[in-house]
């Protein structure tokens, strides 16, 4: 035979001396919860008595236990189904098609974004490379312009000098011939 166990308990400020075959600490909880209900309980009606509290705590603790054990049938008898592990399985797959084909459009949109980006570059490339050649040209033709520019200059100091001696000796000779400017 078995060693029942003894606990004594408060519920609604009132001791209670449970015996049973569970564990202290099992009586110790499932009395804690009855308390518990029974406050709630009081809580929503101050006036009722402690045995209507009684009564409909017990009434609210029996409905959770009628729809939890509705819940655990219907639980049981969905894992027991072949039916019910296809139908989990095939929704299963379906939500891992339908996340592939979505991950497949971004992909796909990424891929042709990439690629107008890789187009994009090659005309920029191309018109950066243009412009590179027109600016070499024009550089060249600046230095050309600028090397016409001194040799037209040099070339003009030459004259003010030709001229500034020629000038010089004109009035030597108009000296010479006495007469003066």
């Amino acid at each position: 035979m078995t060693q029942k166990n003894k606990v004594t308990v408060k519920i609604m400020d009132r001791d209670y001396t449970l015996v049973s075959d569970d564990s202290r600490e099992h009586m110790q909880k499932v009395a804690n919860y009855v308390d518990d209900k029974m406050r709630e309980t009081f809580e929503g009606n101050k006036k009722l008595s402690t045995s209507m509290i009684g009564v409909l705590t017990a009434l609210n603790v029996a409905d959770e236990l009628h729809k939890a054990l509705i819940e655990k049938e219907e639980l049981e008898r969905r894992i027991n189904s072949p039916q019910y592990e296809l139908k989990s399985a095939r929704d299963e797959l379906d939500a891992v098609v339908s996340e592939f084909e979505r991950r497949s459009l971004a992909y796909e949109k990424m891929v042709h974004e990439f690629s107008k980006l890789i187009d994009s570059s090659s005309i920029y490339e191309t018109g950066v490379s243009q412009l590179r050649r027109r600016m070499e040209k024009l550089d060249q033709d600046l230095k050309r312009k600028e090397e016409d520019l001194k040799k037209s200059r040099n070339e003009v100091l030459e004259l003010e000098k030709e001229f500034s001696h020629g000038d010089s000796q004109t009035r030597m000779i108009d000296f010479e011939e006495g007469t003066t400017e």
